[in-house]
């Protein structure tokens, strides 16, 4: 311990280490209290509108129930609290959806699209910042840390008077380590505490996601941190450790995570979008056809025993359409749920390609662990889709259960439209999260693991 506080009390007192560090404080500061500003606005504006689409809903004229579910509604998904920290996949997946009969709308209002100059620089969010500048800081503490003292000739100093290659490199590294925590993980920690002050996200389970994505980054940033210190214990200078480190970051933090993007795209390449539309209009339209529809009919009667629509003890119209959204949902469930698998698999298959970049494995475990990856974004269209079905349910069946038998159409009023509920949307549990974060979690410990086998050898060759 004292080896580590005294090498702690020499970084410190490093001028370039200050700056850099408060720069990097700064940066994570000014980010995280803008993205807090943002999602506060969102919740704000959502809260708003749905108030207004639920009393738009109950405040609908009298008429029949089928119509009032072509009346529709707008129902929003509740942002993720951390997703200050890494908006992951949000920002490119809708965030609300028009629930409405027959239709399986897609999710629309995309936050990209209002999204500011410094969103398009790629360093617009806190993720961001961690994925591509931490590296370069862990990089510019590392890279120094035996080729300079090599250079100068004060390694030789601290070998000879006996001090272990083993205990010497672990202080340094501890040293390090601590910088990094107080520069990286204590921003995190604060923009963290902002947002489980300003919002309820009891269902998140805040804390447990907050202080498992800070610990995955500090365990990100330990990875450049070594691979510069490995750098450092082999260079001759200080100069060519640092050239050195900056290639290995440009190849792991540019380079590799655009091959593993284009590599998931060409070996799990996600079905066609079109195509699965076009398999649900077929679908329908085989369903659809009048001598279907008058089949199903001669079935229904023949099926109560009756000769006529009028002798039925339910009306047939509303029977129909009961049935024909029980079709509908079917051809929905094959084909949007197959689509939906494809997507699923390409995040699958991405989690595996962090082997060639622990950025990629960083992004992956990032976003689960925030609750802003792909699956709780198909959670939320899945959930809207059964609200829908639900509303649909309720409208034809009020049609079916109440036959009309020559007295015009059914009418009803607000008694029905208010046993519809307002839609509440509860995301993945976080046990779900973390499960799902299996795969990229082994992949960064991989790295790790891999680095500090490779250091094992180089610090019993340390040379001055």
């Amino acid at each position: 311990m004292k080896r580590v506080a005294a090498e702690l009390a020499l970084t410190v007192r490093d001028a370039r280490v200050r700056w850099i560090g408060a720069m990097l404080v700064l940066l994570l500061a000014l980010t995280g209290f803008g993205a807090w500003r943002e999602a506060q606005l969102y919740a704000a504006q959502a809260a708003q509108i749905t108030a207004a689409e639920r009393e738009r809903w109950l405040g609908q004229d009298a008429k029949n129930p089928h119509s009032a579910d072509h009346f529709g509604l707008w129902v929003f998904r509740p942002s993720a609290p951390l997703a200050v920290l890494d908006p992951g996949t949000e920002p490119y997946t809708g965030r609300m959806v028009r629930v409405e009969a027959h239709v399986f709308n897609d999710a629309v209002y995309r936050a990209v699209q209002d999204a500011g100059p410094l969103a398009r620089t790629g360093l617009g969010t806190i993720a961001d910042i961690v994925q591509l500048v931490v590296p370069l800081v862990a990089i510019l503490l590392g890279f120094s840390a035996f080729a300079a003292d090599r250079e100068r000739g004060t390694l030789r100093l601290a070998l000879g008077n006996g001090a272990p290659p083993g205990r010497l490199f672990a202080a340094r590294f501890a040293a390090l380590l601590l910088v990094l925590i107080l520069v990286v993980g204590c921003p995190l920690l604060a923009i963290g505490g902002l947002v489980m002050a300003g919002q309820d996200g009891d269902d998140w389970q805040v804390p447990a996601r907050l202080l498992s994505w800070i610990a995955v980054q500090i365990a990100y940033a330990s990875v450049f941190l070594l691979l510069a210190m490995l750098v450092s214990l082999v260079a001759r200078t200080a100069r060519a450790a640092l050239a050195a480190a900056l290639v290995a970051w440009v190849l792991l933090c540019v380079a590799a995570p655009r091959l593993a993007t284009a590599s998931v795209d060409a070996f799990a390449p996600a079905l066609s979008y079109r195509e699965v539309r076009a398999r649900i209009d077929a679908g329908f339209r085989a369903h659809k056809t009048a001598e279907a529809g008058d089949e199903r009919a001669r079935e229904v009667l023949a099926r109560y025993g009756v000769d006529s629509a009028s002798e039925l003890p339910v009306d047939l119209d509303g029977l129909m359409m009961f049935e024909n959204e029980s079709h509908n949902f079917t051809v929905y469930d094959r084909e949007l749920g197959a689509f939906f698998e494809s997507l699923a698999g390409q995040e699958r298959a991405f989690a595996w390609a962090g082997l060639l970049s622990p950025q990629v494995a960083l992004q992956a475990l990032s976003q689960t662990l925030a609750g802003t990856d792909f699956a709780q974004h198909a959670h939320f269209v899945w959930s809207a889709e059964a609200y829908r079905r639900r509303i649909s349910e309720r409208m034809n069946g009020e049609i079916r259960d109440r036959p009309q038998h020559g007295r015009g159409r059914l009418i009803a009023g607000s008694e029905l439209w208010q046993q519809i509920p307002p839609f509440v949307h509860a995301p993945l549990p976080f046990t779900q999260s973390l499960a799902d974060a299996r795969v990229p979690a082994l992949v960064l410990a991989l790295w790790l693991a891999l680095l500090a086998g490779l250091s094992l050898p180089m610090i019993r060759r340390l040379k001055p």
